[in-house]
C-alpha cells in the first residue's frame, strides 16, 4: 500500500483518489503524511507537508443563514471551497507530528476548530447553525476535531469531551468508537469499557461487515500508542 500510494502520488507531494482521480481527494494528503511519518520517510513526508501548507479555503462573506466565519483560512474537502471540520483537523494533526503547531496555518486551522465548536459541545460537519435551526455534533467529527486540540485548552475542549462521554451509548459505528476511544486516551478520560466494546466489534467483523479503515482504527485504539498524536 505504501509504495502504492508512493508511485501514485502527484509531483507536488499530495496523493489523490487514484491515478485516474489524482487531484480528487486532496485533503487524503494529511493521512497520507501522517503514515510517512510513522514510516520513517521523512523527505516524503516533508513534500506532503509542504503540499498541505499550500492547500488552503477559499474564504467568503459572510452568509445570512449561518454564524461561522467563513473568512477563516484552512483546509476544505475540495478545493476551491471554503474549510470544513474534518479536513482542517487531519491537517493539523500531520503538522503536529510535523513539529509545525507554531505555524500561521496551523494557528488558523485552530481558529477554525474555535468557531465552528457548537455552544453545548461537539462538533458538526462545518456548520452550527442553519437558518436559524441548531445542527447536531457527530461524534467522529467531534473526536477528530479534539485530536488536533491541545489537551491544555480547556475552555474549548472540556464541554466537548463530556457531551462525548456521555453520548458514547448511542454510538454503535466501530471508526467512531475508535476515534473517541484514541480522543478520550490522549486527554486521560476512562476509555477501558470502551475498549471492550471495540474488541467485541472486532471479533465480529468478518466478510461483508468487515471494514479495513474502521478495523485499523479500533486496533490503534487497542495499541495503547499514539499514532494521531505525538
Amino acid at each position: 500500500m505504501v509504495e502504492w500510494a508512493l508511485k501514485n502520488r502527484n509531483a507536488d507531494g499530495s496523493i489523490g483518489l487514484s491515478p485516474e482521480f489524482s487531484h480528487e481527494g486532496l485533503w487524503n494528503t494529511s493521512l497520507y503524511a501522517i503514515a510517512l511519518h510513522h514510516l520513517g520517510r521523512r523527505s516524503d513526508r516533508d513534500a506532503a507537508i509542504d503540499f498541505l501548507l499550500k492547500f488552503r479555503s477559499v474564504p467568503i462573506p459572510a452568509q445570512a443563514e449561518n454564524t461561522i466565519d467563513s473568512r477563516i483560512v484552512a483546509w476544505p474537502w475540495v478545493q476551491g471551497t471554503i474549510g470544513w471540520v474534518e479536513p482542517t483537523a487531519w491537517a493539523l494533526l500531520a503538522l503536529r507530528l510535523a513539529g509545525m503547531t507554531g505555524h500561521p496555518r496551523a494557528i488558523d486551522g485552530h481558529r477554525l476548530l474555535a468557531d465552528r465548536c457548537m455552544e453545548n459541545g461537539g462538533w458538526n460537519y462545518g456548520n452550527k447553525m442553519v437558518f436559524g435551526n441548531e445542527l447536531i455534533p457527530f461524534w467522529d467529527s467531534t473526536s477528530l476535531a479534539l485530536l488536533a486540540l491541545d489537551p491544555g485548552d480547556h475552555d474549548l475542549t472540556d464541554k466537548s469531551l463530556d457531551l462525548l462521554e456521555r453520548s458514547l451509548p448511542e454510538v454503535r459505528s466501530l471508526y467512531s468508537l475508535a476515534l473517541a476511544s484514541l480522543c478520550l486516551s490522549r486527554f486521560d478520560r476512562e476509555v477501558d469499557a470502551l475498549r471492550g466494546r471495540i474488541g467485541v466489534m472486532l471479533s465480529a467483523s468478518a466478510g461483508d461487515d468487515f471494514n479495513l479503515v474502521h478495523s485499523a482504527l479500533g486496533l490503534m485504539s487497542l495499541a495503547h500508542k499514539p499514532v494521531l498524536t505525538p
